[in-house]
């Protein structure tokens, strides 16, 4: 009877808490952006989703086209900045999950000072191999 018990409360016990999901969202993008100010394109595919959207500046890139083309320019542009997160929060529902941040984004690229209030948004999705980012969207504007 006490192994019925005992089985019985294994299965009652609850699954991970959303804390640790929260906490694994978090990782994602944080190696997102290290990959990328690294330069690391592998990671940085890696984490992407084959069918991720890239929205920024008003247009939409696939996973491929950033990958291909607008990837490099980013990568140049945030190894010549320092980025300070201002705020930043995540939700975490079921398989679905979200990274908000906004940073300030200060350094000088091509012989042009900058200082930049970035809002960034990471919708990640949980994959068999982890959360993957599924769609980017970032816009700046200038430092208030």
């Amino acid at each position: 009877m006490s192994w019925l018990l005992s089985l019985l409360l294994v299965s009652l016990q609850p699954t991970l808490p959303a804390s640790n999901d929260s906490t694994a969202v978090m990782q994602t993008g944080a190696r997102f952006h290290e990959a990328l100010a690294e330069g690391d394109s592998a990671t940085v595919a890696a984490l992407l989703l084959a069918e991720a959207v890239i929205l920024e500046g008003g247009r939409r890139e696939s996973r491929g086209e950033y990958l291909g083309h607008h990837y490099a320019r980013d990568v140049a542009f945030l190894q010549a900045m320092t980025r300070t997160i201002i705020w930043q929060t995540v939700r975490v529902a079921d398989a679905l999950a979200y990274v908000a941040t906004v940073s300030r984004l200060q350094g000088t690229y091509r012989d042009r000072a900058y200082d930049l209030s970035s809002a960034e948004l990471l919708v990640l999705h949980r994959t068999p191999g982890g959360w993957r980012i599924g769609a980017v969207h970032w816009s700046s504007a200038p430092y208030r």
